[in-house]
């Protein structure tokens, strides 16, 4: 069962996807107000939104770190930052900061620690996603999220985004770069046992 949630309706899909689900039987159609209503609980719950990754979005995920296969995997690697795509990250106003520790409790993939000695919270470049979901209910309002300098432009559709990730897989060199990338990030961070 879901640490964070018991609805059962968090994802959407839109257009194409959302007519083929339809036509399956799965989910229902909903209005505009009814998709900002449930996002918004989402968030409040502490459920990471992940559109699809194209300009024109086909589905919303709403996940958590426990039952979520994507954002399960991401959390258990040592610099998660790497594969994703965001264009923002958390920063904290230190001395704002009270030590709550709401932020690390809704943080599905261990970017935001609140140090014992400090009493401050501190985030994690290496594996900050930028979803935002520790600013909702910083009592402080002590952290914002930060633009960061270059941008990331998700290709405009499914294809693309299928050429594109072909074009990384093909032949030894694809695999030998996100294998070797995997490696030299375990050896930096120090874990080691994701190598065995």
């Amino acid at each position: 069962p879901c640490h964070v949630t018991s609805r059962k309706e968090t994802c959407f899909a839109t257009g194409s996807m959302a007519q083929a689900a339809l036509r399956h039987g799965i989910g229902r159609e909903i209005t505009r107000e009814e998709s900002l209503s449930i996002l918004e609980e989402n968030q409040k719950q502490g459920l990471v939104l992940q559109p699809s990754n194209t300009e024109k979005a086909e589905f919303i995920c709403s996940c958590c770190g426990c039952c979520c296969g994507m954002l399960g995997m991401h959390k258990s690697l040592p610099k998660p930052v790497d594969f994703w795509a965001s264009n923002y990250y958390a920063t904290v106003d230190a001395d704002a900061c009270n030590g709550c520790g709401n932020c690390e409790k809704r943080c599905h993939v261990g970017a935001a620690r609140v140090s014992e000695q400090k009493q401050k919270m501190s985030v994690d470049l290496n594996r900050c996603i930028g979803c935002g979901l520790c600013i909702s209910t910083c009592p402080q309002n002590a952290i914002s999220l930060r633009k960061k300098p270059e941008e990331a432009r998700p290709p405009h559709t499914r294809d693309d985004l299928y050429d594109i990730i072909m074009s990384h897989k093909k032949g030894r060199i694809g695999k030998l770069k996100i294998t070797g990338k995997l490696v030299i990030d375990a050896i930096r961070t120090g874990q080691t046992h994701l190598l065995r």
